[in-house]
């Protein structure tokens, strides 16, 4: 079984899609996989090309106004085209992610998947939606490291006390368990996923989402759009728009 991963974010670098499509890769040791980027049209020979001996594709894609990002839709038409034309026909499954913290909020994305399967000839494999994508992200960067400096901490304290203090080894295990609470549902999801494509068979479409409370997620939220709105040299920008227009002295 050849097994296509295309992660379709059109960010250059870093991005919630690519991490999960990374996410799960890791579930599909062995398998016979190719990973590849679907940022805009520059992409879109290429992954035409590794489809013509895919089995199975998987998209991972963010969620774009309740729906598929414009550059997802056109690679979709030309995509149609192509399983038309020279008869292709593999199973098509999917994980889509958003800024919400609902993982329904998916939902009108995956049946738009489900029906470009009908159209194109393809077969609909099943797909996950996951809310708090971006979140997924940050606990996936903040926990490693987290969990990497207290090894690096106990591996200090074992080269200069010759033991490793207690409440580093507790420190590490809560953090691979806090870890592994908050997205509980997500590798639930991936490796029920995971299993219908080693196994060739459709699954229900479902919904999960990083396990923080509302209350909790929002602030956070905020903070990180902030901090990466600051990071990226746009805070001053976002700032100063109103109504969605850039703020001008002239439009006073």
């Amino acid at each position: 079984m050849n097994l296509l991963i295309l992660h379709a974010s059109p960010k250059k670098r870093g991005g919630a899609s690519r991490f999960v499509s990374g996410l799960f890769r890791l579930f599909m040791p062995g398998a016979s996989a190719k990973t590849a980027a679907l940022r805009g049209r520059q992409d879109f020979e290429r992954a035409l090309v590794y489809m013509a001996d895919a089995d199975a594709v998987c998209l991972s894609f963010p969620l774009y106004v309740d729906g598929l990002p414009s550059h997802v839709v056109e690679f979709l038409t030309l995509a149609e085209e192509y399983c038309q034309t020279h008869s292709r026909r593999f199973r098509l499954y999917a994980i889509a992610n958003n800024g919400f913290i609902e993982g329904r909020q998916n939902r009108a994305a995956l049946q738009m998947l489900e029906a470009w399967c009908v159209r194109a000839g393809a077969v609909w494999g099943g797909g996950i939606g996951i809310g708090g994508g971006a979140m997924l992200r940050i606990l996936g960067i903040v926990y490693p490291i987290l969990i990497a400096l207290t090894l690096l901490q106990m591996a200090a304290s074992l080269f200069t006390q010759g033991a490793v203090p207690p409440d580093l080894s507790c420190s590490l295990v809560f953090q691979a368990a806090g870890w592994l609470f908050f997205n509980a549902g997500v590798l639930f999801a991936m490796g029920r996923l995971s299993r219908a494509v080693r196994k060739g068979r459709a699954m229900p479409d479902h919904y999960t989402r990083v396990l923080i409370p509302a209350f909790l997620f929002v602030p956070i939220a905020d903070l990180f759009m902030i901090l990466s709105s600051l990071f990226h040299g746009r805070l001053l920008f976002t700032l100063l728009r109103r109504d969605g227009q850039p703020f001008d002295k002239e439009r006073r």
